[in-house]
């Protein structure tokens, strides 16, 4: 299943302070679960490896954070090696130069989803900030959250259908537009190093917000600086501080 969700494409990069994102339920095709027999009617793309990858029993994660081939032209995907990041730490991270007045798509690619006999709920989550110590409880989860509540916000919400056999997985890649002149404005007020958590979790917990029960994703970071790729030691020094918008938080993860 793909799902383009352009119409939140504005929370990736937050110009002021945060809030809360209105959540809407993801458009598009029911996901297909591993073993289904009916036809796709889309091609489905290999899903890319991860740049720096970390090493994780967690099975529902993140698999890949890339740039749409026919965006690669207008945001430059950099090298980036590893970096000795301080706790949380980011299981992957990529990093983007941009231009701009460009408009090019991230897609995130889901894998492993567990499908359930009740439908359920899975969440993208975006934060500028990190915490040591989550701040909402979640005991069913072995990855806890990493992200800010002071920070988060919500990129989209999309429905898993029940299955009637348990066991089953299913992916998705999800399509989110960045607008680089957005990107230049979080840059330019010290914020270059942006992350990610999927949460799933049942559609009832969902709507009574109970979020005991929910699932979360490994930490996944997207680092960013304008026009040309940073050398090792600056994109080391990026993603080892803190943004600017964190440090007037009353938590924060240094």
């Amino acid at each position: 299943m793909k799902v383009k969700n352009s119409t939140v494409a504005c929370a990736l990069l937050l110009a002021s302070s945060p809030v809360l994102a209105n959540t809407k339920l993801g458009g598009g095709q029911p996901p297909q679960t591993e073993d289904t027999d009916s036809p796709q009617t889309e091609t489905t793309k290999p899903v890319r490896p991860p740049i720096n990858a970390g090493k994780t029993n967690q099975k529902f994660n993140i698999s890949s954070i890339s740039l749409d081939d026919a965006n690669k032209r207008k945001i430059k995907v950099c090298d980036s090696s590893m970096v000795k990041q301080k706790r949380p730490r980011a299981r992957n991270i990529i990093s983007l130069a941009f231009s701009p007045n460009k408009v090019g798509t991230l897609q995130f690619d889901m894998e492993d989803i567990p499908t359930s006999k009740g439908e359920q709920v899975l969440l993208l989550l975006y934060s500028r900030c990190l915490v040591k110590k989550p701040k909402i409880k979640t005991p069913l989860s072995r990855v806890k959250l990493a992200l800010d509540v002071n920070d988060i916000e919500i990129l989209g919400t999309y429905n898993i259908p029940a299955e009637s056999t348990s066991g089953k997985h299913t992916q998705m890649t999800i399509e989110v537009d960045l607008e680089t002149n957005n990107l230049a404005k979080q840059a330019k007020a010290g914020n270059d190093t942006f992350y990610f958590q999927a949460a799933l979790l049942k559609k009832s917990d969902f709507d009574k917000k109970h979020f005991g029960s929910t699932k979360l994703s490994p930490l996944e970071a997207v680092h960013v600086t304008k026009t040309s790729c940073p050398n090792q030691s600056k994109f080391s020094n990026d993603v080892r501080s803190v943004n600017e918008s964190c440090k007037g938080l009353p938590t924060k993860a240094n």
